[in-house]
């Protein structure tokens, strides 16, 4: 390596490090730069707690040489400095000002696109999650974990090793640093990461990254943690609706853990340095059979990219909207549906008045129970008189405890709550609507327990101890248990969204008022971005005419259609550059490595010789591999590859 280095071209100011070429040629190999608005480069996060190492297991560290490779890992030097860098910035818990007692006013933060109530709801569900799995413990682990960070073509650029019991920010913080150390100093960067929104808004409110290095990143949720957010979240987080991330799902770490989980049981009882060593030695195994891949890669991204378009634009020509008017109505949406919620009783108050039309309810029940009784003590009906008394005793006093509480939790009420149970207990349709929203909200809170349950099962270890099968079959067990109650709730609501359509039949709602769709039980499981279950149409208070990206069943489509071809339209500009950076990385390197074999001294060890034409027939290989893969993809390069026919 070292005798083809000085036959390589310096990188200039406006290219990547040596190292990151070195890691991906197509996304480091060239200095091409992407489109206005969208990244230079993407890179993804996660982190894995089955990657553990115990306490010193029998003496390893006696027996634990340093390793001798290049390695991937972060020093701990580098985590120390971003952890106390951190600490230093964030306030601890305990100096936070304890919550009072009237509600704070929602607002977007500075720099952020989503409001403070969305935000602290996406951290609610995940700490939530993250309660319920088992943590590694510092008492018997010496190593909790790994995070990774990884380019967009499953790439290892870097690896931290964990040592805290949870899933601590400076880790992630630490690993963007050391990218950006190594990437020219007016790049963009797009970061994908499950809880993106809370990084951002951790890096933003207290100064963790400057405002000048946080101007140069996009961040976005991945793909398959998506389900987790806020619906207002994912409308700007989640890399299918933000711009500049094209088709890429930031699901590479996920794809790491599954090839590395063999070595789980292993390494659990290897010694420090002996892990990073095998860890170091199995990247370096996956680079290379991922390098060989290229081709084949970008032919079948391609490949796919085009169907999606081609099917994507179909479905806007039946909308009968122009693009341009569907991205119109995108952005209305957007704008609306991440609105900050009105300091008012909205968001807490309408499940309390939920709560309290289902007592009044009760009450009515109750009241309607002791008529009963007593119009049969008063009636010639057979039966026992002292019975009836009895249980007409219990009634009335059933009826009187039920009727206080709904008297003191009326008076409890704010002047505006107060006013709109009023309105409400008249409205039989706005009752019918806000209980199909109460239940909505359940069954999405539901689905999202269900699908975080499920990633349990999922990512259990490789090799499983009987605890951890059972606990996978309990799981399993207490999700099919769970599942008609969930079924229950979509055929309530369906049962209200049916109540619904009839009364906006008979002319007994509000003006404007819109059905909401109903959800089929079969399609509810997947919770993808884009399905109904996301969507609280009709559900809403609303005033005037409703938009058409809330009434319009084809332009919400369409919609969906224009964002599918502006994302497959950022891909194909990326696969473009990607083709030109791959080809011109291949020149390059081919150019080095012909110069070096060439004007190598008459003293250089035959054995050197050796490995530079064993590199050389590399590159033939890879070449023969990747140049037949490319050729459907266009082409802005009118350098050669390198090889001749003679050569091949």
């Amino acid at each position: 390596e070292g005798l083809i280095t000085g036959h390589r071209p310096p990188p200039t100011d406006n290219s990547p490090s040596a190292y990151l070429r070195m890691r991906c040629p197509l996304c480091f190999g060239g200095p091409g730069q992407q489109t206005e608005g969208e990244p230079d480069f993407i890179v993804c996060l996660d982190a894995c707690f089955t990657q553990k190492r115990a306490h010193n297991p029998r003496q390893g560290s006696l027996h634990d040489p340093i390793n001798p490779t290049t390695s991937v890992f972060l020093s701990e030097e580098e985590l120390t400095r971003m952890e106390t860098h951190v600490e230093t910035l964030r306030p601890s818990r305990q100096s936070k000002a304890a919550p009072g007692n009237t509600q704070p006013v929602d607002k977007c933060e500075e720099g952020m696109r989503v409001p403070a109530s969305v935000l602290d709801g996406c951290n609610d569900t995940f700490t939530a999650a993250d309660e319920k799995r088992t943590k590694p413990s510092t008492r018997f682990f010496a190593d909790t974990g790994l995070m990774a960070l990884l380019c967009r073509h499953d790439r290892v650029l870097w690896l931290c090793n964990m040592t805290s019991s949870g899933e601590k920010q400076h880790y992630a913080l630490a690993l963007i640093a050391k990218l950006l150390e190594h990437l020219p100093s007016r790049s963009t960067l797009g970061v994908l990461y499950d809880v993106a929104c809370q990084l951002e808004r951790s890096c933003r409110k207290f100064n963790l990254l400057s405002e000048d290095v946080l101007s140069r990143i996009s961040f976005a949720v991945s793909v398959f943690h998506a389900y987790g957010h806020q619906w207002p979240c994912q409308l700007v987080y989640h890399p299918r609706k933000r711009q500049g991330f094209g088709l890429s799902d930031g699901e590479g770490c996920e794809r790491l853990w599954s090839a590395l989980k063999f070595l789980i049981s292993v390494l659990r009882v290897s010694g420090f340095h002996q892990r990073l060593f095998v860890l170091d030695n199995q990247v370096r195994h996956l680079d290379a059979r991922l390098l060989f891949k290229y081709g084949e890669w970008l032919h079948t991204k391609w490949s796919t990219c085009r169907q999606r378009m081609s099917k994507a634009r179909g479905a806007v020509v039946v909308s009968r909207k122009t693009t341009a008017d569907l991205h119109a109505a995108w952005l209305e949406q957007v704008q609306y549906q991440t609105r900050p919620l009105p300091r008012t009783f909205q968001s807490q108050s309408d499940a309390e008045l939920t709560r309290l039309l289902a007592l009044e309810n009760t009450v009515k029940q109750h009241r309607e129970d002791v008529r009963a009784l007593e119009r049969w003590l008063v009636s010639d009906s057979p039966g026992d008189s002292v019975d009836i008394a009895t249980q007409l005793t219990i009634a009335r006093d059933t009826l009187s405890r039920s009727s206080e509480t709904l008297r003191r939790r009326i008076a409890s009420l704010g002047t505006p709550a107060r006013i709109e149970f009023s309105r409400l207990k008249g409205d039989i349709y706005l009752q019918a609507r806000m209980e199909a929203l109460a239940v909505k909200t359940r069954i999405r809170d539901r689905l999202r327990q269900r699908k975080f349950e499920m990633s349990r099962v999922v990512e259990r270890p490789y090799r499983e101890s009987s605890k951890e099968n059972n606990l996978s079959s309990n799981i399993e067990t207490s999700m099919k248990k769970r599942e008609p109650a969930i079924k229950r709730l979509v055929v309530r609501y369906n049962s209200l969204c049916c109540d619904l359509e009839r009364m906006i039949a008979e002319r007994k709602a509000p003006s404007g008022s819109i059905a909401p769709a109903r959800l089929i039980p079969d399609s509810i499981w997947q919770l993808d971005v884009d399905d109904d279950i996301w969507q609280d149409v009709g559900l809403a208070e609303a005033s005037g005419a409703p938009p058409d990206w809330l009434s319009n069943d084809a332009v919400r489509s369409g919609i969906r259609s224009a964002l599918e071809i502006a994302r497959c339209e950022e891909e194909e500009r990326r696969l473009i550059l990607e083709r030109r950076r791959i080809q011109e990385w291949f020149s390059e390197e081919w150019k080095a490595v012909n110069e070096a074999c060439n004007n190598h001294s008459e003293s250089l060890l035959r054995v050197l010789l050796f490995l530079l034409l064993r590199r050389r027939d590399e590159l033939t290989m890879l070449y023969a591999e990747w140049e037949p893969k490319v050729r459907t993809i266009t082409c802005t390069i009118s350098k050669p590859w390198g090889p001749t026919s003679d050569d091949i």
